[in-house]
């Protein structure tokens, strides 16, 4: 058995003697340098992408790599302290000191120990790779900031919705089912159903972070090392919940991709849905609502037009996003389990664009709705002369006659038949027309009078007293939105603490890295 400094020397020098004499990194096997045709349309543009999102990602692993292998006596401390010096000297510059791509060091995590060695020696700076391989969290890292920002323009959607809610709980409107008018409702209730929906798929999204905030550090190609390694250490100085504790599922596992491309499918359903209302509220043939100037389109040959665009946008985006999570999902079917490129890079891209095009969404929905003004009184006119209330009306009946409810049910539904025949609304129908109808079903009339009919078909007291747990009663709607505000204020504090745990982290980091250096 060799000593653990012969062994780690010895294990140096195959890392060092694996550089070419023209400079490259790991090419050994390979006689050639990468081709023209490959370099352009694979290593280049995975070149470039990694810079763009991984650099700042890549110093902090290494810091936190570094300080581990110190830590464990694998390197010597003054050998890690150079390193750590020349990390952080990168730490305030962008990828730009990475370079232009070259194709000696092929890779962009061999561009960054080309930069340390350049700062320090082959013979220092090799040790950042040892124990590891190329495949890194960083995927995992940026994906996780992109989930905290996500969830943040979510929570503030939610908020704004929530205020349309408390100002419009008694905003009277007509609610359909299959297009129909149905029953009666209020802005208020229809957006606490939304807000709920909302606050489902924040948890879907939240649960997500849990699934990608695991470190796959030191998991080697796919069986880990044998140098002694602290993977627990890494984990905390990284601000991760603790590492995958398989190593092949580290390099070969892609939920962390497929998770939160979904959660952000599933909301996007739900606000594309929201925007198909309010896509339809603000036709002249409904005129509920109008959104604010500032985020309407004008036409270029009509002059009359007030287009409700980011409704347009947010909806098609919502289609691209659904796309995107298939695609995720595609790339990672039908593949080997293990590390490959479909897992490490191509499951990446469609992720990163789905988080881009979300975030757009709700900054623009949420604007335009804040900007959006509802007409209260077309809506009351249409719930005042549809017959939308007329489960109530049956209700009334069953209640205060010896009717079945099911009979009053096909009473009331006579009614409407001869309302509309007779081209009344229902603000012309009184008790006289409910006992002729009642008279043709059951053969006699109802002891019922006037008041009994139009109070019941009266849009404000239906939904007064409508006050089932959930329902469009006011005072049930004001109750249901301190419950949300309750639930939104608590997903901010749990969003806030992820953020939290990753500064922590950083923290820790310094602290390290202070005490060595």
């Amino acid at each position: 058995m060799f000593p653990l400094g012969i062994y780690i020397y010895i294990c140096g020098l195959l890392i060092f003697t694996s550089m070419s004499e023209n400079g490259s990194i790991s090419r050994e096997r390979l006689e050639e340098s990468p081709g023209k045709i490959y370099t352009e349309t694979i290593e280049q543009p995975v070149y470039d992408f990694k810079c763009e999102h991984y650099f700042d990602h890549l110093i902090e692993t290494n810091k936190a790599w570094v300080l581990m292998l110190i830590e464990t006596d694998i390197i010597p401390e003054s050998e890690g302290a150079t390193i750590l010096e020349a990390l952080i000297e990168l730490t305030d510059e962008d990828s730009d000191v990475l370079g232009e791509y070259n194709p000696d060091y092929e890779y962009f995590y061999s561009h960054m120990e080309q930069v340390l060695i350049e700062e320090t020696t082959e013979e220092i700076a090799g040790n950042i790779n040892i124990g590891r391989t190329r495949p890194e969290p960083l995927a995992r890292m940026e994906t996780r900031e992109r989930l905290i920002s996500t969830l943040n323009r979510l929570n503030a959607l939610r908020e704004s919705l929530l205020d349309i809610a408390q100002r419009e709980a008694e905003t009277i409107m007509p609610q359909w089912t299959h297009y129909q008018h149905a029953q009666i409702s209020t802005i208020g209730h229809y957006m606490l159903a939304i807000t709920g929906a909302l606050e489902r798929d924040f948890s879907r999204l939240f649960n997500s972070y849990n699934t990608v905030n695991k470190c796959t550090l030191g998991c080697g190609a796919l069986a880990g090392a044998s140098y002694p390694l602290n993977r627990q250490l890494v984990a905390e100085l990284l601000g991760f919940d603790g590492f995958k504790n398989n190593t092949i599922d580290c390099v070969a596992g892609g939920d962390h991709h497929m998770q939160p491309a979904s959660g952000m499918a599933n909301m996007m359903t739900t606000i594309s849905r929201l925007c198909q209302d309010l896509y339809t509220w603000h036709t002249r043939e409904f005129g509920y609502i109008e959104i604010g100037d500032e985020y309407a389109g004008s036409s270029s040959m009509m002059p009359q037009k007030k287009n409700p665009y980011p409704f347009e946008y947010v909806r098609a985006r919502a289609g691209h996003i659904i796309a995107k999570a298939s695609s995720v999902q595609e790339t990672l079917h039908n593949t080997n389990y293990q590390d490959i490129k479909d897992v490490e890079e191509y499951a990446v891209y469609p992720l990163f664009e789905a988080f881009d095009e979300t975030n757009q969404s709700l900054r623009l929905l949420r604007g335009t709705i804040e900007s959006t003004s509802f007409n209260a009184d077309v809506m009351l006119e249409q719930a005042e002369d549809g017959f939308a209330s007329c489960t109530e009306l049956a209700s009334r009946i069953h209640r205060n006659t010896d009717l079945s409810y099911r009979t009053a049910h096909r009473v009331v539904g006579d009614m409407v038949l001869q309302a509309i025949n007779k081209d009344l609304t229902a603000s012309d129908v009184g008790s006289e027309l409910v006992n002729e109808s009642a008279q043709e079903i059951v053969g006699n009339q109802l002891d019922i009078d006037d008041e009994l009919v139009r109070s019941a078909l009266d849009p404000k007291t239906f939904i007064e007293s409508h006050d089932v747990p959930g329902g469009p009663a006011p005072r049930e709607v004001r109750q249901r939105i301190q419950d949300q505000q309750a639930s939104l204020a608590e997903h901010r504090v749990r969003v806030n603490d992820l953020e939290q745990s990753i500064n922590s982290a950083e923290r820790m980091r310094a602290q390290r890295i202070e005490e060595i250096i």
